[in-house]
């Protein structure tokens, strides 16, 4: 496998954002839409006794930028059954890039656009009045949480593209790990122990709980955010790899 070939095949990724201006807007619009939405829904609302001070939209936005990253799972499914059914996959397989290499783009391109699209997130929250007790190596550490959880939502969508044959089954078959965890992962309904311990079980919390932390100003040596971060290393490596296999068996062989 080839660097150089990977980097030109991610180039050619985050071309199709300026070639193709309807994927741009989405990208761009997607998130700043989500948080004016959990604004406008959330922005009055104070139901945490502990801090009275912070508003719901406030105690979601670590949540929300989460949101902002797995929604492209679907987007990467629906991508690669355009690309399927237009035959630019057949087309991939005769290149001098091995098919490893690019899926390895594939992964990188929209890690890149996934933090981009998480701090467009935050950004527009401190706009709306967000207060975010964090650094400069604090924002370093929330890239690299928010790159994870995009290599998931990479992984997601590449397992959603290998069942689904078509755009239509593959926003159908999203639904399935989308809607979990925006309402659980995101902390948008975690209210008591009972749906904090359903929450586990969704990749974006470990995200989720670690930016609240560093949002707060927590120490950055708090053990549960290297605690966290290890085990979305694992979700996310154990996810990535089964649809990187899965998917070159059946679209590369």
């Amino acid at each position: 496998m080839k660097t150089n070939k990977i980097y030109a095949l991610v180039e050619v990724e985050l071309k199709r954002l300026y070639r193709d201006p309807m994927i741009a807007a989405v990208l761009l619009l997607m998130p700043i839409g989500l948080t004016l939405v959990f604004y406008f829904a959330l922005g009055n609302l104070y139901q945490d006794p502990a801090r009275p001070e912070m508003s719901h939209f406030e105690y979601l936005v670590p949540g929300t930028m989460g949101y902002a990253v797995i929604y492209m799972g679907m987007m990467v499914a629906l991508a690669l059954c355009d690309y399927r059914n237009s035959g630019i996959l057949k087309r991939v397989s005769s290149t001098p890039a091995s098919p490893g290499e690019y899926l390895g783009s594939l992964i990188i391109a929209n890690m890149v656009i996934g933090v981009v699209q998480s701090l467009i997130v935050l950004l527009v929250s401190v706009l709306l009045g967000f207060e975010a007790q964090v650094g400069l190596v604090g924002l370093v550490l929330v890239a690299v949480f928010m790159g994870l959880l995009s290599v998931t939502a990479v992984g997601m969508g590449l397992l959603t593209a290998t069942v689904a044959k078509n755009t239509g089954a593959a926003s159908g078959l999203s639904m399935i790990f989308i809607v979990p965890m925006m309402i659980f992962g995101t902390f948008l309904a975690v209210f008591d122990e009972t749906t904090y311990n359903i929450a586990r079980f969704m990749p974006n919390f470990y995200a989720t709980d670690s930016l609240t932390y560093i949002f707060n100003g927590a120490s950055l040596s708090e053990p549960v955010l290297w605690k966290n971060l290890l085990i979305l290393f694992v979700i996310s490596l154990v996810i990535v790899v089964a649809g990187i296999q899965l998917f070159k068996r059946t679209e590369f062989r």
